[in-house]
């Protein structure tokens, strides 16, 4: 179902499965970080749920976990986000080691990729201008409408940027997340949707 309205970037905490049927083709994306065709094969077929849980610390600082599990016989994931822009290990038994970044943005003229460039107008599309910060953020503040997760893989050779936030899709809010993953001159881009499935205390 969409997002009901008291969900927004700032409580993202609840249950989402991501929309096989609103969702663009993830599999140019993972070809390109190396996945096997049968595995990818499995992930097209799967049902992926995220049970995801947003906190803030009295520092001011937002923390995001999520477990991610799919049918199918595909292994779970589990994901740590600290939006501070630190750059920290991830270990997944699918993608390997990963340098990972994570920090508040909002989208607009100024807005930066993680290598320093513009961002690609790809990231920038089609996003609800919605309540939650002001126009300027500072890296670890909660100031930004946008989650913008920045990931390499050294021994992989790619790189995967992510924007979060919430669109307007056949006239109902979608929590979304646009990516694009590149290695050397070849990328890919993908915008995947999540359906709200309940907070994890009714589950």
């Amino acid at each position: 179902m969409a997002a009901p309205p008291e969900v927004t970037m700032k409580n993202l905490s609840g249950i989402w499965v991501m929309s096989k049927n609103l969702s663009g083709d993830l599999d140019p994306c993972l070809e390109i970080q190396g996945i096997p065709w049968i595995v990818r094969k499995a992930v097209s077929w799967a049902t992926v749920t995220g049970r995801l849980k947003q906190l803030r610390t009295e520092g001011g600082l937002t923390t995001i976990h999520i477990d991610q599990t799919a049918t199918g016989g595909i292994k779970g994931e589990s994901e740590n986000h600290q939006l501070n822009w630190m750059e920290f290990t991830h270990g997944s038994g699918m993608f390997g080691t990963q340098k990972v970044r994570t920090r508040w943005t909002t989208i607009d003229q100024n807005s930066v990729s993680g290598d320093g460039t513009p961002l690609d107008p790809f990231l920038t599309a089609d996003w609800l201008d919605e309540e939650g910060g002001d126009l300027s953020f500072e890296a670890g503040s909660d100031d930004g409408k946008h989650v913008q997760v920045y990931v390499v893989s050294s021994k992989g050779g790619w790189t995967a940027e992510q924007i979060w936030g919430f669109a307007m899709i056949e006239g109902e809010r979608y929590h979304v997340r646009r990516f694009i993953v590149r290695k050397g001159e070849r990328a890919a881009k993908v915008r995947m949707v999540y359906e709200w499935k309940g907070r994890l205390e009714d589950s």
